[in-house]
């Protein structure tokens, strides 16, 4: 035994490892948790986030601990959403949020929330309900439609089962709308179910007729539901190998309704084409522009003092708005317009059949600038508020959409009231096999920091993750799978974590520096809606530490720490004195080159072997 080895006997968590059997990934085992290699004597302010699936942190298992060991902030992916909490008839359930809030809270680390005002994932149905035509004092009831959907055009569906667990898919066309194949009969008729319409706007105990337009590759009949989760009308559609219009009646139970379909126990194909709802209602005339705009102020009041409430103070920063730059138009002053129902916004994500843009009913400055009111009025008297958006490093319009966004700014503080403390930037971003492709990108988020530095806010990292894409000049390619990623493509991913972590500490001023997110803490499984099967994470989907890990530790650390030496097959050390395993065994050899990758004890520091 080397003198002075000690070997520990406490086993070690996965998330504290590397992958199992395999050599190359030894050295992983040998990094603290990451939030150990924060220098505080030079970033007191820094934060180290996660993103935080919020059900699995409330387990208190192995995210829970992972996030709580590795990180100082966590940040739910969808848990404190307005869509999370509010439902379509606008009743509001924190009950989730105070949980996530005590336990984080009660384990030493920060929460911080996201999001108070998105256009994405709102309570659609109470929004625009609210907002919707008044009742006309004057006008008596006509039978009218109330509600409809032709699958030929609007080719979408809301939640669905798991598509791959019960067999079946759902696809459309231009001629038959929605096609739901499914491949075998289930244990129950409502393992295979989706909402094909949400939002319906009806009255309690008003008759409804429903006229569908379905076919089917036998007969057969689809089993459905009008009302919400907890209760409803669930009449069967009876369908043939014909098309017809079957018309069946229901009574309205919640105002805002959605409508589900299942048919778990049939095997063949049915195809829907138009959904549409009539019934009588009274006769309306709309709204004010000054009663839809004091209106939403209500809603967003009722929301906003509800989620200060259920944080009791407790959470300190928030994203105040998310994603409100369109990344085109112009505004006159030569900046992107900000999104909304207008414009064009497919290049944007996380937007379906549930975006509300508050903008288009308070106007372009109203909406953040009453947002702020609220989050301060309600919020603890220290809160930092955010502006979040993406594509801020866009390396194909010259950085114009970060630059867009504190003009924005700039803009929305013009009234002397509003204040905005800081910018998130996401980061949702690649690596590129093509070195002049990675170098333009890189050379565009060193510009992102600088426009952001320059500005005065607070940055913050808020979303960061990492694909990867193969090929020359192939800058809008398909990022690679984790199954198919080789060993040195997952270090080109560290080097670049890496980079980007210094990048950020060189540019933005300690006191600027709010800090960094890491999305992903894990790969993303293929069925995920998110970047499906990528290579997302800084742990693999086993919980295991990957390459990325030791680039996130480079880059907080600023080089590879102390007490770990990493050096090629072929470099020359004295190893006159012997070469011991990490548990003491002196090995049969003294040439470097004849062992395998690992880590080894030479002349009492501990050395990394690495073959790429």
């Amino acid at each position: 035994m080397t003198a002075g080895l000690t070997v520990s006997a406490t086993a070690q968590e996965k998330y504290e490892q590397g992958k199992p059997n395999d050599d190359n990934y030894r050295y992983l085992d040998e990094y603290k948790a990451l939030k150990e290699y924060i220098d505080y004597s030079k970033y007191p302010n820094f934060k180290l986030g996660a993103g935080t699936t919020v059900d699995e942190y409330l387990k208190k298992t192995t995210v829970y601990k992972m996030t709580n060991a590795n990180f100082t902030e966590t940040v739910a992916g969808n848990a404190m959403k307005m869509g999370s909490v509010v439902d379509g008839n606008g009743n509001m359930n924190f009950t989730k949020v105070k949980n996530y809030v005590k336990a984080a809270t009660e384990a030493g680390i920060n929460v911080y929330g996201h999001t108070l005002a998105w256009h994405s994932q709102q309570p659609i149905g109470w929004l625009t309900k609210l907002i919707a035509d008044k009742p006309d004092p004057n006008g008596g009831e006509a039978y009218s439609v109330v509600a409809s959907k032709d699958f030929r055009t609007s080719q979408t569906v809301g939640w669905k089962s798991s598509e791959s667990e019960y067999g079946y898919t759902l696809k459309f066309d231009k001629t038959n709308g929605l096609n739901i194949h499914t491949t075998k009969k289930c244990t129950n008729s409502w393992d295979v179910q989706f909402l094909a319409m949400e939002n319906i706007q009806i009255e309690k105990g008003k008759t409804y007729k429903m006229t569908m337009t379905v076919k089917g590759s036998q007969n057969g009949k689809l089993h459905s539901k009008l009302g919400d989760w907890s209760s409803g009308e669930y009449p069967d559609i009876p369908f043939t190998t014909e098309w017809q219009d079957v018309e069946v009646s229901y009574k309205g139970v919640v105002e805002s309704s959605f409508f589900m379909l299942q048919c778990g126990d049939f095997v063949g194909d049915i195809y829907v084409r138009e959904i549409k709802f009539e019934g009588y209602k009274g006769q309306t005339v709309p709204q004010t522009d000054e009663e839809r705009h004091d209106t939403l102020v209500y809603a967003m009041d009722k929301w906003i003092k509800g989620m200060m409430e259920a944080c009791d103070g407790k959470v300190k920063a928030f994203d105040l708005v998310n994603e409100a730059i369109s990344g085109g138009g112009n505004d006159g002053e030569g900046n992107y317009v900000l999104q909304s129902s207008k414009q064009d916004n497919s290049g944007s994500w996380d937007v379906g059949g549930s975006a509300f843009f508050w903008q288009d009913y308070m106007g372009d400055l109203e909406y953040v600038r009453q947002a702020c009111r609220l989050a301060r009025k309600y919020g603890p008297e220290d809160i930092k508020l955010f502006i979040n958006d993406y594509n801020l490093e866009s390396d194909w319009d010259g950085n114009k959409k970060v630059k867009s966004l504190v003009n924005w700014i700039k803009k929305w503080e013009a009234d002397g009231v509003t204040h905005i403390d800081g910018i998130g930037t996401q980061m949702h971003i690649s690596c590129f096999e093509d070195d002049n492709t990675l170098k333009s990108i890189k050379s565009h988020i060193t510009t992102m920091f600088e426009v952001i530095a320059k500005s005065g806010k607070l940055c913050r990292v808020s979303e960061m993750d990492m694909g990867y894409v193969r090929g020359k000049n192939n800058r809008w390619g398909s990022s690679v799978k984790t199954d198919q990623l080789t060993e040195a493509e997952h270090k080109k991913m560290a080097d670049f974590y890496e980079w980007i972590i210094k990048e950020y500490f060189r540019l933005i001023p300690p006191e600027q520096q709010w800090g960094i997110c890491q999305w992903c803490t894990t790969d993303a499984p293929s069925n995920s809606g998110w970047r499906g099967g990528e290579p997302v994470g800084i742990w693999d989907l086993n919980y295991y530490r990957k390459h990325a890990y030791a680039g996130f530790v480079r880059g907080l650390n600023g080089g590879e720490p102390a007490g770990i030496g990493s050096v090629e097959a072929d470099q020359t050390v004295d190893t006159s004195k012997g070469v011991y395993s990490l548990n003491g065994m002196r090995m049969n050899t003294t040439l470097l080159d004849g062992l395998p990758a690992g880590i080894y004890v030479v002349n009492g520091k501990k050395v990394v072997i690495s073959r790429r």
